[in-house]
């Protein structure tokens, strides 16, 4: 039977830590982007009294102001894709690496840079919600307008409301006191670098897929990996080892700002157990890495921290059925998602097992 060895488990559960810090980088270097926009609108809005402006005026004002937030996102949506290629690239040469401590003198069908930038650009995004299936040009694309609609309406509604052209400006940008992240800047701040990250993780994923993708005689599936610690959404906690056909199912980023990874599928050939394997995981009680089995699931790693942490990471209802219940870890996963991979209520988790409810609420 086709298996992921746990040594692959484990380069892949480490090396997405240093992923998360390569993110950060390169958010870090695309700052300047959003510094242009912050000067141009204060630059667009200085001087000018707009208590004293017609609607018609305003809205002329609004419309330069969109141009101008355009331009800057479709420069910062270009550099996104090139540093996402060259990312993606990079990812497919690891992957090949990563199987290759595996599977011994096996001469790799390596993808080409083409190879893998048409894959980036041609798959879907698969994050939950309204940007979910677009294409990465598409769903940067999406962010560029709800950052012009957003910071628009922010002009607009202080407009509305009769404050002067400070007021708006700090309406924009915030206040000192809370480091300028409670205006409309600091939210579409936010919302920028969660779609740079996501589309980094995007590319990332289907930089390994492309390796994969020519490697089917000894890849047959793919394992969803997930980061073991209190941050990792229900969605990832619960698609944490399951394994999906290699041309279908879901793949990371499932969600905006996704640190969650995959794994090869090997053929049974070449899939032995590797003793001692491990991959990381977050103490809880102290924040360092520390190591567990590679093998070791989410929601086993999660029985076995403590209880206040279970409760604050799935609330206390899950966290009680978790241990009371009497389900497997596998099965208390299996039962988090529907379907669509979106999260189950209790309400029906309780339809599907009504017993472990009743041993839950025994206890």
């Amino acid at each position: 039977m086709p298996a992921t060895p746990a040594e692959l488990i484990q380069i892949e559960s480490r090396h997405s830590v240093y992923l998360e810090g390569l993110k950060t980088h390169e958010v870090n270097e695309l700052r300047g982007f959003l510094k242009e926009m912050d000067a141009d609108i204060r630059k667009r809005l200085g001087g000018k009294d707009l208590t004293a402006f017609t609607r018609a005026r305003l809205e002329r004002l609004l419309s330069r102001v969109a141009q101008d937030i355009a331009i800057i996102m479709t420069e910062l949506s270009g550099a996104t894709v090139e540093r996402a290629v060259a990312l993606g690239v990079y990812e497919s040469g690891f992957e090949q690496r990563a199987l290759s401590e595996v599977v011994i003198n096996y001469d790799f069908d390596t993808p080409t840079a083409g190879q893998v930038r048409s894959a980036i650009m041609s798959a879907p995004l698969m994050v939950q919600g309204p940007t979910g299936g677009l294409l990465m040009e598409g769903f940067l694309a999406s962010t560029s307008t709800d950052v012009q609609n957003r910071l628009t309406a922010a002009i607009r509604l202080g407009y509305a409301q009769g404050e002067t052209t400070p007021q708006i400006l700090q309406r924009l940008r915030g206040t000192r006191a809370r480091g300028f992240k409670d205006g409309a800047l600091g939210v579409v701040n936010r919302n920028i670098e969660a779609a740079v990250r996501t589309s980094l993780q995007h590319a990332a994923s289907q930089g390994r897929q492309a390796t994969w993708n020519n490697n089917r005689d000894i890849v047959k599936e793919v394992m969803w990996v997930s980061s073991l610690d209190g941050r990792t959404s229900v969605t990832c906690q619960s698609l944490d080892g399951r394994r999906f056909p290699i041309d279908s199912g879901p793949r990371p980023p499932i969600h905006y700002n996704c640190r969650s990874t995959t794994a090869a599928v090997l053929d049974e050939r070449f899939a032995t157990l590797e003793q001692g394997a491990t991959r990381a995981a977050r103490d809880p009680a102290t924040g360092r890495i520390e190591s567990v089995p590679a093998k070791q699931s989410y929601y086993a790693w999660l029985k076995n921290q403590p209880e206040a942490f279970q409760n604050s990471v799935i609330g206390k209802g899950r966290a009680k059925l978790l241990r009371d219940g009497g389900l497997s870890t596998q099965r208390f996963s299996e039962l988090q998602l529907d379907k669509t991979f979106k999260p189950r209520t209790l309400d029906q988790i309780r339809e599907l097992e009504p017993v472990a409810f009743n041993r839950m609420e025994a206890n």
